[in-house]
């Protein structure tokens, strides 16, 4: 492993040097220009020698003194962002010395807020299960605009979790910015306090619905421990009488390929194909196999799974997996459409690009990446999900005569139509913390009635006195919420969960949410649809 990263090295090093020396040419050769009227495809050399005049060009002209080396990080940058949406560059740490020591060695505490970034801003895409932020109404989606009130500086993931760790327990207040359905802006601050999240499962509910329906949810397929996590939930429920399964991707942004062919093991037999890789020749770079397997004749109970634009990645290959071997009914709406290999790539100043190197597609052949070539970068976010027309779609049939389709996401065998988009009062009450501080005092005051979740959930509805309460607190906090049977039962909704959270934690939020998502009771019906297990 030494060898081969000091080979890298080298061979990153030569070809940096490459570069460098056509950068300090004073004039570049232009006997290669074609003939007048000729017109023929440039090479890849003629081109970097056009780079190398541009660069030449501002470091002999320019009136400011300009750092070369963040002009060719910035260009670099640029050429690995019009390759696709999803390749990018880790820029070598710009950090005091010590601190990205110090985070590791548990000497500093990050945050418990994941970010990624798109189109260069920071984007919250998960806050840690178990951790007080959890409380704080930070969304996926918020974007992070300052911290501390000072304005982001940092421009890598990895950047920003050393930038942000700190002593343990201490306040760090994060800017953020929430884009409405209505296309206003919310600007918000959430003082977030520096903890460690633990080993956060990649389950967090399995429970039974009903005597025969067990759900469980998948939030990531990240780490190396999400196929434990869901063979011991489904262990668990097994014991409890399930005879057969909800399994919940919805919202899965994905991760690892392997942990994903690890998790279609818990339905798959030894050796069934999940994923094919292919590379620019079309060419087999890697397949993805169940290697170990728990297809036994009690597992083979039927299986729905959901999906909606936010399962992608990795997720995706797990719902295209089940559909290809008939082995699971996939009910929601399309989903994200994201399907490449990737692999880092390091570059001589310790920066590294992580590009895409390869296609994957389904059992049966299916692509599922959307086209990214021919949209806009913020299109190509933006239409995630959006409803598509099968027609004209690459197909395939599994061995059971179902057609499924491919070429841009995984399509659902039933579709649930999604809850409508909120109204202004709700995002209102999100934004300025009304439940969560309502919430917390009514907890308070009712522990005698809160002794057991599973008392609480029995009937899975707030008292009407509590509503009455809580709908006055709004108002006093400047939030009028109208009347209507409907408003009624969205209050429901909005407030069981969050009580169930206050008292319970995680375990207490998925399970109240389960108990009133809607989507999930339109799926239950489907399990006759379910194609038999074989």
């Amino acid at each position: 492993m030494m060898r081969a990263t000091r080979v890298w090295k080298r061979a990153a090093t030569a070809l940096f040097g490459l570069v460098v020396a056509f950068f300090d040419a004073s004039t570049l050769s232009a006997q290669t220009a074609p003939a007048k009227g000729v017109v023929r495809p440039r090479t890849a050399y003629e081109d970097l020698q056009m780079f190398g005049q541009v660069l030449n060009q501002i470091r002999v002209n320019h009136p400011d003194s300009l750092d070369t080396h963040a002009l060719l990080i910035a260009a670099i940058t640029g050429m690995v962002r019009a390759a696709d949406p999803h390749s990018y560059v880790i820029p070598a740490v710009r950090l005091e010395p010590g601190k990205e020591a110090e985070l590791r060695a548990g000497k500093l505490v990050p945050v418990p807020v994941e970010f990624i970034f798109v189109g260069g801003t920071p984007v919250v895409a998960s806050v840690a299960a178990g951790t007080a932020a959890r409380k704080l109404d930070i969304l996926p989606g918020d974007e992070l605009v300052s911290i501390d009130g000072r304005p982001v500086a940092w421009e890598s993931s990895m950047e920003l979790e050393i930038g942000l760790a700190g002593p343990k327990a201490r306040e760090v207040a994060l800017g953020l910015e929430r884009r409405r359905q209505d296309g206003t802006v919310a600007q918000l601050t959430r003082l977030v306090k520096r903890e460690q999240a633990g080993e956060a499962t990649a389950v967090p509910v399995a429970t039974m619905l009903d005597s025969a329906t067990g759900y469980v949810r998948i939030t990531t397929f990240m780490g190396e421990r999400v196929d434990k996590d869901l063979h011991d939930a489904l262990e668990r429920l097994e014991k409890l009488g399930m005879t057969r399964l909800l399994l919940d991707l919805r919202d899965n942004g994905g991760g690892s390929v392997e942990e994903a062919a690890r998790v279609s093991g818990e339905f798959l037999p030894k050796g069934a194909i999940v994923y094919t890789a292919t590379g620019r020749k079309t060419d087999v770079i890697d397949t993805g196999r169940v290697s170990r397997s728990f297809w036994q004749s009690e597992r083979r109970y039927p299986i729905v799974v959901m999906v909606n634009a936010g399962t992608a990645s990795a997720s995706e290959l797990v719902a295209g997996a089940l559909q290809d071997h008939d082995r699971a009914l996939i009910v929601g709406r399309a989903t994200f459409g994201k399907s490449l290999m990737m692999r880092g790539f390091p570059l001589a100043d310790g920066s590294s690009i992580v590009l895409v190197v390869g296609h994957i597609k389904t059992p049966c052949g299916r692509a599922v990446q959307r086209d990214y070539r021919t949209i806009t970068r913020r299109d190509y976010y933006r239409l995630a999900g959006a409803d598509r027309d099968t027609a004209g779609r690459p197909s395939c049939k599994t061995k059971a005569g179902r057609v499924v389709y491919g070429g841009g996401g995984i399509y659902p065998d039933a579709r649930l139509d999604a809850e409508t988009a909120p109204p202004m009062w709700v995002a209102q009450i999100g934004e300025q913390t009304v439940a969560l501080r309502w919430v917390g005092g009514w907890v308070d005051a009712h522990q005698s009635a809160l002794a057991s979740l599973d008392e609480f959930l029995r009937t899975p509805s707030l008292p009407a006195d509590a509503i009455t309460d809580f709908r006055a607190y709004a108002l006093r906090q400047g939030v009028t919420i109208p009347a209507g049977a409907d408003v009624e039962a969205r209050l429901q909704r909005l407030l069981l969960p969050a009580v169930a959270n206050s008292k319970w934690g995680d375990a207490g939020w998925y399970r109240a949410e389960a108990l009133m998502d809607k989507e999930i009771a339109d799926a239950v019906k489907l399990f006759g649809k379910v194609p038999s297990a074989k």
